[in-house]
């Protein structure tokens, strides 16, 4: 039997995945903005802050997907990746930055030094 090659076009399982897994980023990132509020970190109608928090989760929620998608990974465990991710924010990213960084044997930035002045 001769197989069809994949025809371009619109994809509803692979829709509704992205859509599932950028849901659960910005959830992720709701639930990091709910845990600062409770901590008094940030106030209650701080907008820019929740944006903030949003763009970072749906970023770093992205970018765990496609790391999940180049290795065999195991859906659920795509899953329970992306909102943890979601939920760590900036910190799963500088954890990222630190793996890759180990991985290639590549200097960790180290904090510039101040000039001495004569």
């Amino acid at each position: 039997m001769i197989e069809k090659p994949p025809q371009p076009g619109f994809d509803l399982d692979a829709m509704l995945s992205w859509a599932l897994l950028i849901g659960l980023s910005l959830w992720g990132g709701v639930a990091s903005f709910m845990r600062k509020l409770k901590d008094g970190h940030v106030r209650v109608f701080n907008i820019t802050e929740l944006i903030g928090e949003l763009v970072i989760s749906g970023f770093t929620g992205i970018v765990v997907a496609n790391l999940c998608d180049s290795i065999p990974c195991p859906t659920p465990l795509k899953y329970a990746l992306v909102g943890i991710a979601a939920h760590m924010g900036s910190r799963a990213l500088f954890k990222l930055e630190s793996m890759v960084n180990q991985k290639f044997n590549l200097p960790a930035d180290a904090p510039a030094q101040p000039e001495e002045k004569n």
